[in-house]
């Protein structure tokens, strides 16, 4: 069904682009570009193009810890749930995208984003935008907040198989909002206002939207040339909740272990009372030849309060951090290029046969512990990731890789209260909390 779809899209696109300059019709052409079929008008007025994905993962999950005693309560993000805790291993889509992007009349520019992984129809991008020249853009519609930039890299270029958790929990993701980007040969600023998301996590609670947020980032690029290319950044968001219908806002972080093959997410925290919430970030990069090392650090502040007998009392701000610090080198191959427009290490150029083969490793802490205020102690766990990966890459559309992760959580990693043993919390019967190994392998083709 789906190859049938496609087929009659790129048929209905050539035979539109390709009709006579007739009653207005303008004469067009077909081509492949960089390994995307695109349409475009003989003028060069509109440009279509396809960026499709298909990422397929393998996973298997080795604990360290003994999990025999270990329960799972029951948990709406696991389809099947019978009390006994479990890893998910297996095969699974983790991307399977349709995308179309547009250049219309020279300035405006738009795309349409669907994720189809996990039998759920999910909106990616969509958006509408206009170009007041070729270094100055504003958009509007459902996009990435302009934060982090191993968020905003595309994941066809990263080299893990995801994000580290602490850009996943807390810089931001894509949001319905209204944003400016402006940039030169050395600098990038980018800024907007952004309201909810609009994903299947809605589906989850009656929870309505969530609030508003100001965000933005800014990156400089001393030096950027072929040989060293040197990138320092910071980003910010401050954002109020929606009281979603009732006297109290809430707010939820939460993350994956650096692998979505098993669904459970260990390192959880939903925290009522929030008045407004700001989120810090800092980044760092440096590519020299084959080597590339980038890393950044992020913090987040909670402003919340609690209720007594009725009465709004205030506590004192939580507080949550993470960082991660990534180093890839190119053993064959040219290393990521650099690309200024975007403030953000891309693809990298293919030029040799056999492709390009990628040594990478990651250290990744996220900390979702606060013990500010003795009244309400938020206990959402930390947890290390210890990451090496192997990336080939035959040509610029296809990508093989293999991964290993090691995962070191404390006992406050229990998934929100989900994970239990014997009865008891984690922090009561397994002071260790649940380590595990991760072994997985993607098979990623974008075309």
């Amino acid at each position: 069904m789906k190859r049938a779809f496609f087929i009659f899209i790129c048929l209905f696109c050539a035979v539109s682009l390709y009709a006579q300059e007739e009653a207005g019709k303008i004469p067009a052409k077909v081509y492949f570009k960089e390994g995307k079929l695109n349409f475009q008008t003989a003028d060069e007025s509109f440009r279509m193009w396809l960026d499709n994905r298909i990422y397929i993962d393998a996973a298997c999950y080795i604990p360290s810890t003994d999990i025999g005693e270990l329960q799972s309560k029951p948990n709406k993000d696991l389809e099947e749930d019978d009390g006994e805790f479990r890893f998910n291993n297996g095969v699974s889509v983790r991307r399977a995208r349709f995308a179309l992007k547009a250049e219309l009349y020279s300035r405006w520019f738009a795309e349409f984003d669907l994720d189809f992984a996990y039998n759920e129809v999910e909106i990616k991008d969509m958006y509408l935008g206009y170009k007041f020249n070729d270094r100055l853009s504003l958009k509007v519609g459902h996009f990435k907040e302009p934060m982090s930039m191993e968020r905003l890299t595309s994941s066809k270029y990263l080299s893990g198989m995801e994000r580290p958790m602490p850009i996943e929990m807390f810089a931001g993701g894509r949001r319905l909002g209204l944003a400016a980007t402006w940039w030169g040969n050395h600098w990038w600023v980018a800024g907007g206002v952004f309201g909810q998301q609009l994903d299947i996590i809605q589906k989850e609670k009656n929870r309505g939207s969530d609030g508003y947020g100001f965000t933005g980032r800014v990156a400089v690029s001393p030096i950027a040339n072929d040989r060293l290319t040197l990138h320092l950044g910071g980003y910010a968001t401050c954002r109020t909740p929606d009281a979603a219908g009732t006297k109290d806002r809430l707010v939820e972080f939460r993350t994956f272990p650096e692998s979505r093959t098993d669904r459970r997410r260990f390192v959880r925290a939903e925290i009522p009372g929030v008045n407004h919430y700001a989120t810090y970030g800092m980044e760092a990069g440096v590519r020299w030849n084959k080597l590339l090392a980038y890393g950044e650090y992020v913090f987040t502040d909670v402003s919340r309060y609690k209720r007594d007998n009725g009465a709004k009392v205030d506590l004192k701000n939580a507080t949550f951090n993470g960082w991660y610090v990534t180093a890839s080198y190119m053993l064959l191959g040219n290393q990521r290029d650099y690309s200024p427009d975007d403030a953000e290490f891309g693809p990298m150029k293919i030029n040799r046969r056999g492709g390009n083969l990628e040594l990478a490793t990651r250290v990744s802490n996220i900390n979702l512990n606060d013990f500010h205020d003795a009244s309400a102690v938020i206990t959402g766990g930390k947890a290390y990731g210890y990451n090496l990966s192997l990336n080939w890459y035959p040509n610029r559309s296809i990508l093989i890789g293999v991964n290993y992760t090691y995962m070191d959580n404390d006992k406050y990693a229990d998934d929100k209260g989900h994970i239990t043993m014997n009865g008891k919390t984690l922090r009561q019967s397994l002071r260790s909390g649940v380590d595990f190994n991760i072994l997985q392998m993607r098979f990623l083709v974008s075309f």
